[in-house]
């Protein structure tokens, strides 16, 4: 067992160079797995991941054309203004 600082550092080192070692051998048949069961159940990409919010537009900067889905923080074009003005129909 390790002794010291510096001992516990390359025994952690050690350890997390086998983990990625294994994680790399181990990679390949789960991505197999994966794509398998995709195919095999029809998953589409938004069964997996949900919809695509950068694709949903809410608001447009009318002077830029920048624009955001109202998700996540406002863009400086439209903090602190009345998001209406904004609004995409």
């Amino acid at each position: 067992m390790a002794n010291n600082y510096q001992q516990v550092r390359s025994h952690i080192r050690t350890l997390e160079a086998e983990a990625e070692r294994l994680r790399r051998r181990e990679l390949r048949g789960v991505l197999s797995d994966i794509r398998w069961k995709i195919k095999e159940y029809g998953i589409t990409s938004e069964q997996l991941f949900g919809p695509d919010l950068s694709d949903f537009v809410r608001y447009r900067d009318p002077e830029t054309g920048h624009t955001w889905n109202g998700v996540g923080r406002p863009p400086n074009w439209i903090k602190g203004k009345d998001r209406g003005l904004f609004r995409v129909d």
